[in-house]
């Protein structure tokens, strides 16, 4: 799988774009719609989806130019769908659905607390943490859906997940390994 990494204003998200075969997936558009379009059009392929892992305007501010650009069905967990401001999604997602990705399949993880409908990307020895995990630190609780007691949850279940030699690509920062 192809991983590629768009930093977007205005508060510094990543937008990562993920290409197996020729299906690309574009995943927490927050911003610069034509930063990511430039980024799409170098890559030979077709959007097959835009995904959220929350539903706060720095994940998905650039969704409608996207959308209309590619025509490209937009998933996001069902926990968050009451917060979205004027976006209906294509599909709602829940813990262990599969997102199948040319010949690579992301697994949903449901990691409730930055927002009740919080998710993570596994894929194939990574894994998208949006705003649940960063490198030295963990998302923000005191959002509307937010909940201290469900991170500290989700944060313990991604410990069992979370392997030596995976990468870690987290909503803002820059990406990491595990480490033992």
């Amino acid at each position: 799988m192809e991983l590629h990494r768009v930093t977007v204003t205005p508060l510094k998200s990543n937008c990562y774009i993920l290409k197996s075969g020729t299906d690309i997936a574009v995943v927490d558009p927050g911003g610069d719609p034509e930063k990511i379009l430039e980024r799409l059009a170098k890559l030979d392929g077709q959007v097959k989806f835009i995904i959220a892992t929350h539903y706060h305007f720095d994940h998905v501010g650039a969704l409608k130019e996207l959308k209309e650009s590619v025509s490209a069905p937009f998933l996001i967990h069902k926990n968050d769908v009451p917060f979205l401001d004027n976006i209906i999604p294509d599909q709602t997602l829940t813990e262990g659905d599969e997102i199948s990705l040319g010949e690579e399949t992301l697994q949903v993880i449901h990691t409730p607390g930055h927002t009740a409908g919080s998710i993570c990307l596994l894929g194939d020895g990574f894994i998208l943490t949006g705003d649940t995990l960063f490198q030295f630190s963990y998302g923000r609780t005191d959002y509307p859906g937010g909940d201290d007691f469900q991170m500290q949850q989700s944060l313990k279940r991604l410990q069992d997940i979370l392997v030596p030699g995976m990468t870690v690509y987290p909503g803002h920062g820059l990406p990491f390994v595990i480490k033992s």
